[in-house]
């Protein structure tokens, strides 16, 4: 009988002593100095894209073709292939964590862009006041210039937020969550002239900034239009997204990260409208107006969508062309740091 309850006892003490020995999994990671590797309660992360830094090594890496293309082709071939996910470079990541396995996260990009373009073209008053002179004042008069003048302004902003759940073992975490986001983007350009529209002689004027392209308006034309105002197709789009992802920190407190996501997403976009300046030399004789031309419409779109797509709200195309988007990251390496 004694024996029985000394190996009962045994038995019971060597149980209860297993199950308040901690899980593995649940241990203070630690690297080979005693440095904790995962991050805890209160740590702050700051997280940014990779795929930029990444691209610039794999193609300097490409430089030199082995199929023996010239040097710029096989650079070019390098920067097209390697699109791990579509424009998710205009991001930073931050969180904070309320416990070691819960963290609150914030996505912001805020890109915005303006800028001045000056063509100098010919002064026509002076030109044509020097025609009524001499042959020394039309050469004067003919290196005489005035300035046409482009502004302009774009932005694309999104900021999100979101709640983040981690679980793994050691080095190895995989996280899941949801977010928020909220975001728009906008574009303008204005330009002024520095010969105004005649019904006497000929007027030079920008009509490609992007060229330097200048044309001459003649008052014997019926009609001649030239852009004032511009504002672009631009739009609010608010989006919710599940995400799910894997980090792996390569160091302490340093992490490597990728993550896919799939969202429901709103966009309301207000069509492109301008303004623009009318020369017109009819039967009545010239005159010169403005006039207000909407070049599309509004629209407003909805539905459900995987990170790498331009229609997610994640994805915002810049509105005066190109892609400047702000991706949730599909696939996307993420370096972050915490402190």
């Amino acid at each position: 009988m004694k024996k029985t309850v000394l190996i009962v006892t045994t038995l019971l003490s060597t149980m209860l002593t297993y199950s308040q020995e901690p899980n593995p999994g649940d241990a203070v990671v630690k690297n080979k100095k005693g440095n904790p590797i995962l991050p805890k309660k209160g740590d702050i992360a700051l997280g940014f894209n990779a795929i930029p830094a990444m691209d610039l090594l794999f193609n300097s890496l490409r430089y030199v073709s082995i199929m023996g293309n010239s040097a710029p082709a096989a650079l070019n071939v390098a920067a097209n292939s390697n699109q791990f996910v579509q424009a998710s470079n205009n991001q930073i990541v931050g969180k904070y964590f309320l416990d070691d396995k819960t963290a609150i996260r914030v996505r912001i990009g805020m890109n915005t862009l303006s800028g001045t373009f000056i063509n100098q073209v010919q002064d026509a008053q002076a030109m044509y006041k020097a025609t009524l002179g001499t042959a020394q004042d039309i050469q004067a008069a003919s290196l005489i210039r005035v300035q046409d003048k482009l502004t302009y302004s774009k932005s694309n902003i999104m900021f999100s937020v979101g709640y983040e759940k981690r679980r793994g073992y050691r080095r190895l975490q995989g996280f899941y969550g949801a977010e928020f986001a909220v975001g728009g983007t906008s574009a303008r350009q204005s330009v002024t002239y520095g010969n105004a529209f005649s019904d006497v002689y000929n007027v030079d004027y920008t009509s490609n900034f992007n060229s330097s392209t200048v044309s001459t308006q003649s008052p014997t034309s019926g009609r001649t239009v030239r852009n004032l105002t511009t504002h672009e197709r631009g739009g609010i789009r608010l989006g919710v997204r599940g995400f799910i992802g894997i980090e792996y920190f390569v160091f302490a407190k340093i992490s490597v990260a990728a993550e896919y996501g799939w969202a429901y997403s709103i966009l309301t976009q207000r069509g492109a409208k301008s303004t623009q300046e009318v020369f017109v030399n009819g039967q009545n004789g010239p005159s010169v107006s403005k006039e207000t031309v909407n070049q599309d419409n509004s629209q407003v779109t909805k539905g459900f969508s995987v990170d790498n797509n331009s229609g997610n709200v994640f994805s915002m195309n810049n509105t005066l062309g190109g892609n400047t988007a702000l991706s949730g990251g599909a696939g996307a390496i993420t370096l972050i740091f915490h402190f």
